[in-house]
């Protein structure tokens, strides 16, 4: 109907004994006797086809709106609104879709939120130009593993009748097995290179936007860290038994994670025999990422004391690579140092109050590379640092472990092996009386470098600097601590033809969930947080919001967004979803 100044048409609709759903049109009138609106004409429009939502005009209806004629026209929001051929013809396919299997509500906003996550930074488009459509399925399983925390695969589409995942489909066990089991290293690193290779382009862009404005910004920061998956499988190459912290019966692979600061994306992966620890690992990984042709040259590479030795540094030197370790106490040279710079350590003129730390430089290290005959020498900033809150947190721990001990042996208790192994050497008897007490040498020398620590870098030459860049690696390091402790990440339940696939889900569960707490960390100065600090919290609330499939529909309805789920859409940078979702 066309609205005229003195007559707006509005539409309605109601639906007969018969179940059949019609259209009607009307405008209303003032009645200045009874002092209200009424209407002053109702217009039959035609009948709503509820499945489609596309109405079938009158006869008469037509013959007074002649524009109307061959077009296809459904009622939406209370409109009469035309589409094209091509859109009737969507929205008639959605209509005969087979959403038997689906609850008719749906669990919608974290699995929603993670969709577009992943879309937003073209996961799904590397996924797909690496495995076709396959990719978007390993994107699914993906978001399953981390929404479901660890639920057998064979769970996956009854897990899937209830979220919402776009356009997605159950899969059989057999269906899933047969994808792992199409996962192969060369696609896992051929994946990883497309995702370094738009960080690397997406940091040169906004390097050469800050040029222009005289700004500097730091090299691309790729924080590295590892962690072992026990298993129960025989039939995994790289399964053995390393230095495992529980199920120490079980062989273990480890599994490396090369991680984005600025998105928390994974930019690399490395799975590795299970009885290496990280100095070992390292080297191999290098060598990996310049095979593959990673270019590292705009990356500085943040690793902690796990990765460090001389060897390693070395080898980051002789690769002109930009790195950020830290270093272990272990080493003379660095306890010399903090012995020499102790005073400055504890004086209030070295200490960043902000950071609540004590920090110097120690030296500029000169180290020297060697290629085509031609040395090359190199400066490397030593800082150390001074937190005495941590050395007291360590003395205190470190004295408890030992309090408890001496309890044990004066009382006569059942002894704990690992216990007097590990801190056996601080205590001693005395000959006559037989009683147990501290060797008080051995308790000095282990507490007197308690809070000391030192960082090594080529790259920055602030020491207060370096650790706010070495304590921002905190993040993807607890991140990965909890997506373990929270999916049960420690076990790894497949078998050798499947294990790489299993590994690759893993892993895109474990950006996703990376992508999160970054996001969240970086509004924080804005004063967005996450609700209670936790990350958990804010997944469950995003779980509760729901979406409402109607009767005869191949739609969902999302249901009133809070305002809680709003911010939290906000915080992970994700549009607010539309009314109307499809499948």
């Amino acid at each position: 109907m066309t609205d005229t100044p003195d007559i707006k048409w509005n539409y309605s609709s109601y639906t007969d004994k018969m179940g059949r759903t019609y259209i009607i049109s009307y405008y209303n009138k003032w009645d200045p006797i009874k002092k209200q609106s009424r209407v002053a004409k109702r217009v039959h429009v035609g009948r709503l086809n509820a499945d489609t939502g596309e109405v079938s005009l009158s006869k008469a209806f037509l013959e007074e709106h002649p524009e109307y004629i061959c077009e296809s026209v459904f009622y939406e929001n209370n409109q009469l609104v035309v589409r094209s051929d091509e859109e009737a013809q969507e929205i008639k396919k959605e209509a005969e879709l087979d959403l038997s299997w689906r609850c008719d509500c749906i669990s919608f906003g974290l699995t929603y939120t993670l969709w577009e996550m992943a879309k937003k930074q073209a996961i799904i488009s590397s996924l797909k130009a690496v495995f076709g459509d396959d990719g978007v399925e390993f994107l699914r399983l993906g978001i399953y593993e981390l929404c479901s925390h660890g639920m057998a695969m064979h769970n996956y589409e009854d897990w899937l009748s209830m979220y919402y995942l776009p356009e997605a489909k159950p899969l059989s066990s057999q269906k899933i097995s047969r994808l792992l089991a199409s996962v192969t290293q060369e696609k896992i690193d051929e994946y990883f290179k497309l995702r370094h290779e738009r960080l690397v382009e997406s940091h040169l862009q906004r390097k050469q936007l800050a040029n222009k404005q005289g700004l500097y910004i730091p090299p691309m920061i790729m924080a590295i860290d590892s962690t072992s998956i026990s298993t129960y499988s025989q039939s995994i190459e790289n399964a053995a038994f390393g230095h495992a912290k529980q199920d120490d019966f079980l062989k273990q692979v480890n599994l490396t994670l090369c991680v984005d600061y600025e998105t928390g994306d994974v930019c690399y992966a490395y799975e590795s025999e299970g009885s290496l620890n990280d100095m070992t690992i390292f080297p191999d990984i290098l060598m990996r990422m310049q095979n593959l042709g990673l270019d590292l040259s705009e990356v500085l590479i943040t690793t902690d004391r796990g990765y460090s030795s001389v060897m390693n540094v070395q080898k980051q030197i002789n690769c002109r690579l930009r790195f950020l370790t830290g270093v272990k106490l272990t080493e003379d040279s660095i306890k010399a140092k903090i012995n020499r710079y102790k005073d400055s350590l504890n004086n209030p003129l070295f200490m960043k109050g902000t950071l609540a730390v004590y920090a110097r430089t120690g030296e500029i290290e000169k180290w020297s590379s060697t290629v085509d005959g031609i040395t090359v020498d190199h400066d490397v900033y030593l800082h150390l640092y001074h937190d005495g809150a941590l050395g007291e947190r360590q003395t205190i721990a470190f004295m408890c472990e030992v309090q408890r001990l001496l309890d044990i042996k004066n009382n006569n208790l059942k002894m704990d092996s690992n216990l007097w192994r590990n801190y056996s050497r601080f205590i001693e008897q005395d000959k006559q009386s037989k009683v147990w007490h501290l060797n008080a040498d051995a308790v000095q020398k282990a507490c007197r470098y308690n809070g000391y620590f030192a960082i090594r870098t080529n790259e920055v030459s602030d020491p207060f600097d370096s650790l706010v860049i070495y304590r921002e690696r905190n993040i993807v390091e607890t991140a990965f601590k909890q997506f373990k402790v929270l999916n049960d990440g420690e076990r790894l339940n497949a078998t050798g033809s499947s294990y790489k696939g299993k590994i690759f889900i893993h892993l895109l569960a474990q950006t996703l969930r990376m992508m999160l707490s970054v996001s969240a960390a970086s509004h924080k100065a804005e004063g967005k947080v996450l609700p209670g600090e936790s990350l958990e919290k804010a997944m469950l609330q995003l779980k509760k919001l729901q979406a409402t499939k109607p009767a005869g529909r191949g739609i969902y309805i999302t249901k009133e967004i809070p305002k809680k789920t709003r911010d939290l859409f906000e915080l992970f940078c994700v549009p607010f979803p539309k009314k109307q979702i499809k499948n």
